[in-house]
């Protein structure tokens, strides 16, 4: 057996009891009441502790009469105090440093890791990765490769000391699982440190290719690997200049055919977002990788690991053993526990060991199915929080993201941003789309229309950029301080100024 092997396959053994506690049926109520009363418990002389009275809490109604729901900024004071240097300000235990996040059109956010909430990741990933190695002939014998940001600017500590962002994903797992991780990656951490994105792509590039048998690839956002694919051939004389005689031949042969899975014929698995926005994608994606599996991330952010794909099920399953969750109903605004879900609509609302007590995630997801002491089924479908609104137009993400794929552009780059009192299209297809096409198209917003009618909005105009447009909006945001496996696919910035990014094809 192949080094390789071995260690997959340890990682393997080590998660098999997580798995098989899991699968088991179980007291979804009890298990989720137990978990939250230890987290009041243990936090209940934080400041946030005393403020809301963890101490005197009993139940899970005292706790929604205790406790308000929140969103980040409600946050943002106690964040400053830990980023100070403070302590025991949301959690008794210390945080072990901030990890950035944002939305595509927010700014940057801090969101405290403490080692329970890293614990709390943990039991939502050891079980999906057993279930990868344990399900898919043939994962096992090679190596992986996980999401590596680059750190070009340097990395970060807040003024009390605490560093800010994790270095790559293998920072999820445990010390020990850490250790074996890196001997089976297939790109090692240096790469962070590139001078810059191209030579990032560049070093990651040499190194897949140069890896004896790749697996597995697992990345957040599909337009990433299809701009490292895209970086492959762009230098693949360079790149594959030192392989030997016969790969070197059937590489070039391959980049030249844009074949990923003949470049990597050992390769079993792609990991990434497919739901909501990503969507659109993927097919990109499977152009480039025919044959392969692509399996949904499931969903998990930065904040929090709510659900993890199973192999030959579709969704993902609630991960019951990480988090304290609540679903808000989005007609009622009601809110119940993970076990009175029904098979519609809700936003997800977390309580984690990083110290967010009730915490609305903004994640839109639909129950695919429920039965009696197992967890919930579920489908990530959109955010909430990303909307534009200059004037009353309450443009929404899912909304932009239709009306692209009514003007038949959905499939290439899209993103729609407003400048002054109008909203420019930036997109790099050559379909004959014109301006008068998208504005029609948007007015079936009502209050866009309302907006155009009153002439508050000015007439949406297209805007064609260069091909390569997803990788300059990418390279933008990570020069913004988001880190590249945050930066979610979307339609609709409210940012401004994306002009001065995209190179248009208008203007050449």
């Amino acid at each position: 057996m192949n080094p390789t092997a071995l260690l997959n396959r340890i990682c393997r053994t080590m998660y098999r009891a997580e798995y098989r506690r899991f699968q088991r049926p179980c007291d979804i109520r009890a298990v989720q009441t137990n978990h939250l009363m230890q987290l009041l418990r243990r936090n209940a002389e934080t400041v946030y502790g005393r403020k809301y009275g963890f101490a005197e809490i009993r139940s899970y109604k005292d706790f929604t009469a205790n406790v308000p729901l929140t969103v980040y900024e409600d946050y943002a004071p106690y964040i400053e105090q830990i980023a100070a240097g403070k302590q025991h300000i949301l959690t008794a235990e210390p945080v072990l440093l901030f990890e950035p996040t944002s939305g595509s059109s927010g700014g940057r956010k801090l969101i405290p890791y403490t080692q329970s909430l890293k614990a709390e990741f943990q039991r939502g990933i050891r079980p999906w990765i057993c279930d990868l190695y344990t399900k898919i002939p043939g994962l096992t014998a090679g190596k992986s490769y996980w999401s590596i940001t680059p750190v070009t600017a340097g990395k970060e500590y807040t003024a009390g000391g605490i560093p800010i962002g994790f270095e790559d994903d293998a920072a999820y797992f445990g010390r020990l699982e850490q250790r074996l991780m890196r001997r089976i990656f297939a790109v090692d951490g240096s790469v962070k440190y590139a001078s810059d994105i191209q030579a990032f792509y560049r070093e990651t590039g040499r190194q897949l290719l140069h890896c004896g048998r790749l697996s597995m690839l697992s990345v957040w956002n599909p337009t990433f690997l299809t701009i490292l694919c895209d970086a492959i051939r762009a230098d693949a004389d360079l790149l594959t200049n030192d392989l030997p005689a016969e790969r070197k031949q059937t590489v070039r042969q391959a980049l030249k055919e844009n074949r990923f899975d003949l470049v990597f014929p050992g390769l079993r698995l792609i990991s990434c977002w497919a739901d909501g926005s990503a969507a659109d994608d993927i097919a990109p994606l499977q152009a480039r990788f025919p044959g392969i599996m692509i399996q949904p991330k499931g969903l998990l952010s930065t904040e929090c690991f709510a659900a993890f794909p199973l192999v030959g099920n579709e969704g993902s399953y609630l991960s019951i053993y990480s988090h304290f969750f609540e679903f808000r109903d989005l007609q009622s605004g009601e809110i119940c526990t993970a076990d009175q879900v029904r098979e519609q609509e809700y936003e997800l609302i977390v309580t984690t060991g990083g110290g967010f007590y009730r915490y609305c995630t903004g994640d839109i997801i639909r129950i695919l199915h429920t039965e009696p002491n197992r967890p919930p089924r579920m489908k990530f479908l959109r955010r909430s929080g990303i909307a534009s609104d200059l004037c009353g137009e309450k443009l929404t993400d899912a909304f932009v993201r239709n009306v692209c794929q009514a003007l038949g552009i959905a499939a290439d780059f899209c993103l729609l941003a407003p400048e002054g009192k109008h909203y420019i299209l930036y997109t790099a297809t050559a379909a004959g789309i014109d301006d008068d096409m998208l504005d029609q198209a948007l007015c079936e917003s009502y209050h866009y229309a309302y907006c155009r009618k009153l002439g508050q909005l000015g007439k949406a105009e297209i805007r064609h950029v260069a091909a390569d447009a997803d990788r300059l909006y990418l390279e933008h945001l990570t020069k913004q301080g988001m880190r590249l496996g945050d930066i979610k696919p979307a339609f609709l910035s409210t940012r401004s100024g994306w002009d001065a990014v995209f190179r248009s094809r208008d203007d050449s």
